[in-house]
């Protein structure tokens, strides 16, 4: 099936604005005008309710719309399209997920050494040393400005 943009998704149509669904949850309002709105975009200063929102979301499923776009339109996070439609939103696959970020250690400087700690890592001897050398220039001078570095051969 072609991908069908919002302004062209066909909402099934009933006699009154306000229908009533029957779920495995029981009966639940449905705003069809509401959800309309929220399909075509136009979702601006208000929200849906928890069941217009899974109406929606179902339909633009239903119409292969990214699920990227499926949560700005209903409202709600990716975290809650992937629990109530758990094989439509799909976690990205290793190769492309974002990296972390992770910056390089400096090593031989005291922000190394606890770069290791915070990545669960045993500081190396560089680290450790940097580590000694300005904690006990904070004990001499009260201060870490000033204190001396070690140097470490690449």
């Amino acid at each position: 099936m072609d991908r069908i943009d919002g302004d062209h998704i066909p909402i099934p149509r009933s006699a009154a604005p306000t229908v009533w669904l029957a779920t495995s949850q029981g009966l639940v309002v449905i705003d069809t005008i509401a959800v309309e709105k929220a399909i075509k975009g136009e979702r601006k200063g208000w929200t849906l309710t928890a069941d217009e929102a899974h109406y929606a979301a179902r339909i633009m499923f239903d119409h292969h719309v990214p699920y990227s776009v499926v949560a700005v339109r209903v409202g709600r996070s990716t975290e809650t399209l992937r629990a109530w439609f758990p094989e439509e939103v799909v976690p990205s696959t290793p190769s492309r997920a974002r990296g972390r970020g992770v910056k390089e250690i400096e090593h031989g400087t005291p922000r190394g050494y606890y770069a290791h700690h915070r990545r669960g890592e045993t500081p190396c001897q560089p680290c450790k040393t940097a580590n000694a050398i300005a904690d006990r220039h904070y004990r001499l001078h009260g201060t870490r400005v000033g204190a001396p570095t070690v140097v470490v051969a690449a």
